[in-house]
């Protein structure tokens, strides 16, 4: 739900909260958006989440649709296999190269895939570019969030002819909740309050 959007200066500031049908809100936040004369875009995100939630968030990010088919892009940041916050030891912090088809891991139940944590730049091949003065995570794939949440056997993901961009403040770690503990609480997205800063060029 948005509570309000105004318009000040070069700045888009929108007020609102996220949460599912008919539900008590999850998170409210404050989006801001700046934009300035050589085509930069400024954006962040201000969070708060609802108190006692009792779980965590599977992420906390923006996606984007780019319509390049497979693009291809340059990161740099933890790689050059998928990492997540307990899942990083076997990588190593560089410039790397890739493309969206490329990033996809053939599991049997399909699931998210092709993360990278650490990130500080992203450039796409035919598109924009992220970067931050901090770090982000994020994921390129030839699927969307819907489609892999929807697809139970490989055979019925579907791709939606676009390069999909998820570049992301926090991703909850794997974990390994199918055939052991639930993730640890260290590497959930729980943060209460967060701010979330990043650069479209």
């Amino acid at each position: 739900k948005v509570y309000s959007c105004e318009l000040s200066g070069n700045k888009i500031t929108v007020k609102g909260s996220l949460s599912g049908v008919s539900r008590l809100p999850f998170m409210h936040y404050t989006a801001e958006y700046e934009f300035y004369a050589d085509g930069k875009v400024k954006t962040t995100l201000n969070g708060e989440l609802r108190e006692n939630l009792g779980c965590c968030l599977p992420r906390i990010g923006f996606e984007f649709t780019s319509p390049a088919v497979n693009d291809t892009f340059t990161y740099f940041g933890m790689g050059e296999g998928e990492c997540y916050a307990d899942m990083h030891y076997h990588a190593k912090t560089g410039m790397y190269e890739s493309d969206a088809r490329s990033q996809y891991v053939n599991y049997v139940y399909p699931q998210e895939h092709g993360n990278h944590i650490g990130a500080k730049l992203l450039k796409m091949g035919r598109g924009l570019t992220f970067a931050s003065n901090g770090e982000f995570e994020f994921n390129v794939s030839e699927y969307t969030s819907e489609a892999l949440t929807e697809a139970a056997h490989t055979d019925e993901l579907v791709k939606n002819g676009h390069t999909n961009i998820r570049v992301d403040y926090k991703v909850t770690g794997i974990g390994s909740g199918s055939c052991g503990p639930y993730t640890a609480e260290k590497y959930q997205m729980n943060d209460e309050k967060f701010t979330f800063e990043f650069y479209i060029m």
